[in-house]
């Protein structure tokens, strides 16, 4: 898809915007801006993607589409490496966008992943009022998380470490880390995030890493895009999401295929929501454990 037809395309959805405007650009970040004009003072979302979102100009902005449908000014941050932003220039990138917002214009920022590490490192200098990781890591320096094997390609084309999360998180600001407490690694990387004043975890358990993906499968968009807004809280987040799991595929899959290795007793209830569901792989998959 080329350029302009991505660009046609937000535009038909939000007429009167500026689409895709390009407000800061080097060698390693581009920041694309789309919204009305910033003299209007619309709150605006400063967007970080994935590790594996393309670099590529023809592209609008991970999530930008999400977000223009529902008439949120954001920023697109275009990373050139998977380097967890750890570029030296990532901080002028952020008061770059600051300063093209103004000073009277309240920010949010919101990542997935090697996004929400860069949601979280970005959010002092942005001036953010909060910010929201789903899914994040604190590091992928093995000297850090040893643990950590799934981005070993990563950080052997990187220089090191550049930057210090916890000199960056500071209580000014509320952050909140969404995260599946039964993902592992997952786990492991929360309990090192630096906690400030106004750290919030945000545990949504059965949703693995692609979190993203079970909120969609939950059809939790528009609560979800309202706790990014700041129309509604985390606890109203989460009490949305335990309403919607049981129907949900994927949290099923997850909480009934550990419950039924473990032979926990809450396990036939999981079968029970297969059978609810139509899910016939899970049920072939656990009916042998229930078989006398």
């Amino acid at each position: 898809m080329s350029a302009q037809p991505a660009a046609a395309a937000d535009a038909a959805v939000v007429p009167g915007w500026r689409h895709r405007q390009v407000i800061y650009e080097s060698g390693h970040v581009r920041l694309e801006y789309s919204g009305p004009e910033p003299a209007r003072g619309d709150p605006v979302l400063v967007v970080f993607p994935p590790v594996d979102y393309p670099f590529d100009p023809a592209l609008p902005g991970w999530g930008a589409r999400s977000l223009a449908k529902r008439g949120i000014a954001h920023i697109c941050v275009c990373h050139a490496a998977e380097d967890w932003h750890q570029y030296p220039d990532f901080f002028d990138a952020m008061a770059a966008a600051r300063a093209f917002v103004g000073p009277g214009v309240q920010i949010g920022t919101y990542g997935y992943s090697m996004g929400g590490y860069g949601a979280f490192l970005g959010a002092r200098t942005l001036g953010a009022v909060r910010a929201v990781a789903v899914s994040p890591q604190v590091s992928i320096d093995p000297a850090v998380v040893p643990f950590e094997r799934r981005y070993d390609a990563q950080w052997a084309a990187m220089d090191g470490w550049r930057h210090d999360l916890a000199a960056q998180m500071d209580g000014a600001r509320e952050y909140m880390l969404l995260y599946d407490p039964l993902h592992g690694k997952d786990r492991r990387h929360e309990a090192l995030f630096p906690k400030p004043a106004q750290y919030r975890r945000v545990p949504i358990h059965g949703s693995g890493h692609a979190a993203i993906q079970t909120f969609v499968d939950m059809g939790l968009q528009e609560v979800f895009f309202d706790l990014l807004r700041g129309r509604t809280g985390r606890q109203a987040f989460r009490r949305a999401y335990r309403g919607k799991r049981a129907g949900s595929f994927r949290y099923v899959r997850k909480m009934g295929t550990r419950l039924h290795q473990r032979g926990h007793p809450m396990a036939a209830r999981f079968l029970e929501l297969a059978q609810d569901g139509g899910f016939q792989r899970l049920l072939r998959k656990w009916r042998p454990y229930h078989d006398t």
